[in-house]
């Protein structure tokens, strides 16, 4: 019993391992190929064999036949061997061919005459020469495709010689041989079929079987270069092949390991990268930031301080606008080797921006040893840098700031980045330390900001008018020629705002932009309203900031508001900076010239605290300057203020310029204006600024036509 579930299983065996081989041969388009070319090679040799057997069988069949006919024909001749007793030949022929093979027969004598005939005996299509003239013993011909089956060959009848013809009904000998390739055929298909299933059983187990598995490691293990190693072939021949399988694994894992280390090394370099500056090699801002989280536990614990210093280049913007980004880069390197000289132990070197640059240091430091430590770096950033085509000198500024025992790391570092931008607004400062009140003021900074946004969406911004009164009429100064707008905001629950607390926010973020062109509009609108009215509207001066003097759609944004309002533009007066009018002095003259083109006035703020030059005023197309309000101040009270004011009094008259004063605020100070001859003053003294419709009052009618 066991010895038949043995035998079971191991024929079950075996044909599931055929199953699972043909399969494979099946799927696998080179063992099909190959299959197909051992099938065909086979056959073509079997076939070769197979013609020379058809041609024997035919040829043995065909000799039978001539066996047959001369044994029948020698047979009766032995039989009636004397012609004479016979007494007619045609009688004994006629017999013969009685044979159901035979279908006529023929004697002749030696000269070809018929001595007999029988049956079918026209040879005349048979060419049997060479018997007749005794040159051959037997001549044979196979007649219309193999049917007829012609016969001659030499004899005697008695003592007589002749020649016997017999025709023989040949049609079996086809049948028979189509039978016998067809026979043969089965037989040689099956011996192929068998052949080529052993050739390539054999063939696959010694060479397809390996190459595939060879072929299905190959790829996988290019699908997964980094597990490359995982699809090495574990079972492996022992012939020549085994040794290329060999082969073919210690590549896998040369590969896989290499493999692993470019991902080792891609995965390094990236969290470089990720942590470094590209062009400094110095660790960047994410990198600089997780060295103080780490730093700052480990200080506490020591008792030691953090103190991270921000370096700012002053001007370096010029560098690159001047020399180009290449000298501003080479600028970069030499900044990042110097900070990196001299590194004491602790000290962390960083660029975290732009042209900024940080430094933590970690022990026992006194702001006294932060503040020596940051003249010691200035003092190296001021050196100058080398480039290509001149040297380069840069002034640093430094904001400190010391970590205390609630800080984390980015509050450390915003400390010292809002030391930096206070001393960013004194040209003086070299260094500054972080004190609270500087982060109040930041907070406070980004809710005005957002405050800001918020007021521009909703317009809630208003326009006070300051008047602005004539020294030169006969009315003893009450006249109101014209007036300033002067933008106020009054926010729901902090109140009026300080101008001086939201401009220079708004100028930060760019939102003067879109506020300074309200400005224009509702001034233009309420000078319209004013004439609506049935009042002589006053000029009314418009402050334009840095960014809308510059802003190219400035021609068009006062025009569009002189359209709409419907506005004499004389009656419009924009006033510049004198700081903003030096700047670029053939940018500001450029810009005078469009805007003067539209006829509106044009006048120069706060003379005299800028870079005042008597040469670019001359190019300026300005209709008036104003007197700044820090020289009006000190009129009576400081010679140096008298001669200043009177200076720029007769400089405005040489040029043909109006000149006002702002910040008039006693009658000593108006007295003083009045007798040099300046035209126009305003201030405290003749009215603060207020809203349009207080303003209204003070305007005299227009007369009518």
């Amino acid at each position: 019993m066991d010895g038949e579930n043995s035998g079971g299983l191991t024929a079950a065996t075996a044909a599931s391992y055929a199953r699972r081989t043909a399969q494979r041969l099946w799927s696998c388009r080179l063992c099909k190929s190959v299959t197909f070319s051992v099938f065909v090679l086979i056959l073509l040799i079997e076939s070769i064999i197979l013609v020379p057997s058809a041609y024997n069988f035919r040829a043995s069949a065909l000799t039978l036949l001539e066996q047959h006919a001369m044994t029948l024909v020698h047979s009766a001749l032995l039989v009636n061997s004397d012609p004479a007793r016979t007494g007619d030949l045609d009688l004994l022929l006629g017999k013969i061919v009685d044979d159901r093979r035979l279908l006529g027969l023929a004697i002749l004598d030696r000269n070809g005459t018929a001595l007999a005939r029988s049956g079918d005996a026209d040879f005349r299509d048979f060419a049997f020469g060479g018997v007749l003239q005794g040159q051959e013993d037997a001549i044979s011909a196979v007649a219309r495709g193999g049917a007829r089956y012609d016969l001659a060959w030499s004899g005697k009848i008695g003592s007589t010689p002749v020649i016997f013809l017999a025709r023989m009904d040949a049609s079996h000998v086809r049948t028979e041989l189509i039978g016998f390739v067809l026979r043969i055929a089965g037989l040689v298909a099956l011996i192929v079929a068998v052949v080529t299933t052993g050739t390539m059983i054999v063939l696959y187990r010694s060479v397809l079987g390996p190459i595939l598995l060879l072929r299905r490691s190959m790829l996988h293990a290019a699908a997964e270069p980094d597990r490359a190693d995982v699809f090495q072939v574990v079972e492996r021949p022992r012939d020549e092949l085994g040794e290329v399988f060999q082969t073919h694994n210690e590549m896998l894992a040369r590969v896989a390991e290499s493999k692993r280390a470019d991902r080792l090394r891609a995965e390094e370099q990236a969290r470089f990268l990720g942590r470094h500056d590209t062009l400094t090699g110095l660790p960047n801002r994410a990198f600089f930031l997780e060295h103080l989280r780490q730093a700052l536990p480990a200080a506490r614990g020591a008792g030691d301080s953090v103190v991270v210093l921000v370096l700012n280049l002053a001007g370096f913007r010029n560098v690159n606008d001047g020399f180009g980004q290449q000298a501003g880069d080479r600028v970069l390197l030499q900044v990042a080797r110097r900070l990196s000289q001299d590194v004491s132990t602790g000290d962390f070197v960083a660029r975290i921006g732009g042209d900024e640059f940080g430094i933590a240091r970690i022990g026992e430091i006194s702001p006294d040893q932060a503040a020596e430590h940051a003249e010691q770096i200035l003092a190296r950033i001021s050196r100058p840098f080398p480039t290509d085509s001149a040297e380069i000198r840069l002034r640093g500024r430094i904001g400190i700031a010391y970590s205390a025992a609630e800080h984390g790391p980015e509050t450390v570092l915003r400390d010292a980045e809002l030391a930096l931008s206070r001393i960013r607004r004194d040209p003086a400062a070299h260094y500054q330390f972080f004190s609270p009140q500087m982060a109040e003021a930041a907070r406070r900074r980004q809710e005005i900001e957002r405050e800001l946004r918020h007021a521009m969406e909703q317009r809630v911004f208003r326009l006070f008018y300051q008047p602005k009164i004539s020294l030169l009429g006969d009315d003893g100064g009450s006249e109101v020629t014209a007036c300033e707008a002067l933008l106020r905001w009054q926010h729901a629950a902090w109140g009026w705002v300080p101008p001086l607390e939201f401009i220079p926010v708004a100028e930060a973020t760019g939102l003067i932009g879109p506020i300074g062109a309200w400005a224009i509009e509702e001034a233009c609108r309420q000078v319209r309203r004013w004439m609506d009215a049935g009042l002589v509207a006053p000029r009314v001066a418009v402050n334009l900031s840095a960014h809308q003097f510059h802003d190219p759609d400035l021609p068009n944004t006062v025009s569009a508001a002189l359209a709409a309002s419907r506005v004499d533009p004389a009656l419009l007066e924009l006033e510049i900076t004198e700081t903003v009018a030096m700047g670029d002095v053939d940018k500001t003259a450029g810009a005078l010239s469009t805007l003067r083109q539209l006829g509106v006035q044009l006048s120069i703020d706060d003379f005299g605290t800028g870079y005042s030059s008597l040469s670019y005023l001359r190019k300026f197309e300005i209709d008036s300057i104003k007197i700044d309000k820090s020289f009006v101040d000190d009129i009576g009270r400081s010679s140096n203020a008298d001669a200043i004011c009177d200076a720029i009094i007769r400089l405005g008259h040489s040029l043909g310029k109006r000149v006002v004063a702002e910040g008039v605020e006693t009658e000593a100070q108006s007295e003083f204006l009045r007798r040099r001859r300046c035209e126009e003053a305003q201030g405290y003294l003749f009215g603060r600024p207020a809203p349009a419709a207080e303003l209204a009052s003070r305007l005299a009618p227009r007369r009518p036509g």
